[in-house]
């Protein structure tokens, strides 16, 4: 066991998404606290530092994405023989979408770090309105495979109310013992249980649509609610970078 967890620990780090994960975890994380250090007006000196060092890793990150957009343009030439006319058009176009945030995203790190001279408001606009378009793209997807999902498990319970009737009326045709039709409750117990890659996507484009939304002013959130929400669509990427069956496909 202790072999497989130290495997898996190697494994996740050889990534460059596992560390990008890690550190955005890290400048959430980060965030949240010298917020609520800040609100509670105790430690200052260490709500100054931890501010400090949310900038640092937030630039640290922008570098270690550097030239993945080229990446996603890559993704996207492959995504765009999906049989599944949803799919492919959701999924193209959020990878388009990423390439371009993160592409803009390298003007800004080159602009923090004074490589050259750029206009860090215009581009962090331009930038968040990609990502969000990107991230409504996903919603879009993952409403679509709840709904595939829906319809499919409506349509065996169907079935099974059908078979339950042909039972109670003695017809002799159908001798397998019917199983059980679910409650409202259980259905949709079920549906989350056997499809967790599907609702653990929702959560993190859920979580992390607050923040585009907040950069482009079109709503107001405090940096602690941007710290709750980046550090839960953080766990949920880390878990699935961890567990490649908690991904979803395709992607």
């Amino acid at each position: 066991m202790a072999t497989d967890f130290f495997s898996g620990v190697v494994k996740f780090n050889a990534q460059t998404s596992g560390r990008d994960k890690l550190c955005r975890l890290c400048q959430y994380g980060c965030k949240l606290v010298w917020w609520y250090i800040h609100q509670q007006e105790r430690h200052k000196d260490l709500a100054v530092k931890l501010k400090n060092l949310e900038s640092s890793v937030s630039t640290t990150r922008k570098l270690l994405r550097f030239g993945k957009s080229v990446d996603f343009i890559q993704s996207a030439l492959k995504t765009i023989h999906i049989d599944d006319t949803v799919w492919r058009l959701t999924i193209t176009l959020s990878k388009l979408n990423q390439a371009c945030y993160l592409l803009f995203d390298h003007l800004i790190w080159a602009g923090r770090v004074g490589i050259m001279k750029v206009d860090s408001k215009k581009w962090s606009e331009l930038s968040a309105r990609f990502w969000l378009v990107s991230l409504i793209l996903n919603l879009v997807r993952n409403f679509y495979d709840i709904y595939i999902i829906l319809v499919r498990e409506v349509k065996i319970q169907a079935a099974r109310a059908k078979k339950s009737s042909s039972h109670l009326n003695g017809d002799s045709y159908d001798k397998d013992k019917p199983r059980k039709i679910l409650t409202n409750n259980e259905l949709a117990f079920k549906c989350i249980s056997e499809n967790k890659p599907v609702w653990l996507d929702l959560i993190k484009n859920i979580c992390d649509i607050v923040l585009p939304l907040n950069a482009l002013g079109r709503i107001h959130v405090t940096p602690g609610t941007q710290g709750v929400v980046g550090v839960i669509s953080s766990i949920v990427g880390i878990a699935t970078t961890w567990d490649p069956l908690l991904r979803l496909v395709p992607s």
